[in-house]
């Protein structure tokens, strides 16, 4: 057994009281057992408690703990909890080790009360909501903020009669007096994730839509704790911000959705578990509008359902054969950025790039499409950077409210490398 005296964990790192619901008292944990090489835990959703540990939900409903080595190298597993939840695919951590989950009708904490490593006392914590007595129901989260309080996103209801139907994310803290809508969406709120200033990144569920799959990106209003009640004035309005195309998922929906910070950049990744592709964002913000790159980052070789950001720049997986570290992997040849230029668009590449074919205009493609219909092929020019990582692709202007998708045909790299993927997107709102 492998024993792990672990700091308190509670919902935030400045808020230890964050639940007042007289916990149980468990501030260690023996922490996990080692199993047969030859069983693999199933993953659905994990909560990173620090650098080398996890909380994970499988496909049965049980909470597990897993502990790795610095490189990711899992050291062993074991379950928290016997007991199958009928839960959605996320987790929080909350006070003594205790787990946050939700059902389409509750929202649950468990906790270890005997200190015996497993998981032995439940209660409801939240059962009721606007709209509840209409068969409004929980779609996704738990998912912990940066002021302490648990989000929940609520399938489309009216609030009042005559209002339109909404989705809703809600913010609850069980020393405030009711739920507080923090946004709100015409479409239902398949999936979200939430960065350290309060920005949400959310899947926006359209089954008409065959062609892709919508990101919103929305900044949570700040909180204030002497009005914590408050409804924002204005409501933020989460609207579908990035298309990610299904060409480059193979028409495999995205599930979840990670926030990452690599190169000093913040990203979003996405992985789509039966192409075993792995989707990453970078959004760019231009006055209260997101825009931002959509590409191809990865193939894993096992299927990956959820992702955690262990510490900066350390990423794991896990899906229905296990944890996958998705850090420290050698990087296929690949395009890592596109940017918007005065006169086109730069494409940024991780390879130097065979100045040969780099230079011949046939070798790109780039087109403008529409959001509200129709296309436009745009002509280019290759301009290639001194380091040959970079590539300025001299166009005709671009307008806003477009989709680009550019494809670069035959672009080895110079050492003969071939690009994971040919075609990478950037959906254009403003210029």
């Amino acid at each position: 057994m492998v024993l792990a005296s672990l700091p308190y964990a509670g919902y935030s790192q400045t808020d230890s009281t964050a639940v007042d619901t007289n916990p149980p008292e468990s501030k260690e944990r023996p922490f996990v057992t080692l199993n047969p090489t030859d069983q693999v835990p199933q993953v659905r959703a994990i909560i990173p408690m620090d650098g080398a540990n996890v909380f994970f939900l499988n496909h049965r409903g049980q909470i597990g703990a897993a502990k790795f080595s610095p490189g990711l190298s899992q050291i062993g597993w074991d379950l928290y909890s016997e007991i199958k939840l009928n839960a959605l695919p996320s987790l929080a951590l909350g006070p003594n080790y205790s787990i946050l989950t939700a059902s389409e009708n509750e929202l649950t904490q468990a906790f270890d009360s005997d200190k015996n490593a497993q998981l032995d006392f439940f209660q409801a914590l939240l059962q009721d909501w606007p709209g509840r007595g209409k068969g409004v129901t929980i779609t996704a989260g738990p998912v912990a903020d940066q002021w302490g309080r648990i989000i929940l996103a609520l399938s489309p209801g009216s609030l009042n009669e005559g209002q339109p139907a909404r989705a809703r994310l809600v913010a609850w803290h069980p020393e405030h007096k009711k739920l507080v809508t923090v946004t709100e969406s015409e479409l239902l709120i398949d999936a979200f994730a939430i960065n350290r200033d309060g920005l949400v990144a959310s899947r926006l569920h359209m089954a008409d839509y065959k062609d892709g799959y919508f990101v919103s990106l929305t900044d949570l209003p700040s909180f204030d704790s002497k009005q914590p009640d408050a409804s924002p004035d204005p409501m933020p309005f989460t609207l579908p911000s990035l298309v990610i195309p299904a060409e480059l998922t193979k028409n495999d929906p995205p599930v979840q959705l990670c926030f990452a910070h690599e190169g000093g950049k913040e990203k979003l990744l996405l992985p789509c578990p039966k192409s075993k592709h792995l989707i990453e964002i970078l959004p760019e913000k231009l006055g209260n509008i997101w825009q931002g790159s959509i590409l191809l980052r990865g193939k894993t070789e096992r299927p990956v359902e959820s992702i955690v950001e262990m510490s900066s720049g350390v990423i794991l997986g896990g899906g229905s054969e296990g944890f996958v570290p998705l850090s420290g992997l050698s990087e296929p040849y690949r395009i890592m950025r596109i940017t918007l230029a005065k006169d086109g668009v730069i494409l940024f590449f991780n390879r130097s790039i065979d100045r040969f074919e780099g230079s011949k205009p046939e070798n790109y493609s780039v087109k403008a499409i529409a959001l509200n219909g129709g296309e436009t092929t745009l002509a280019v020019v290759p301009v290639i950077e001194s380091d040959g990582k970079a590539v300025i692709l001299k166009t005709n202007a671009i307008s806003a409210g477009t989709v680009l998708r550019v494809v670069c045909q035959n672009l080895p790299s110079e050492k003969g490398e071939t690009l994971l993927s040919s075609a990478a997107f950037y959906t254009v709102h403003r210029r």
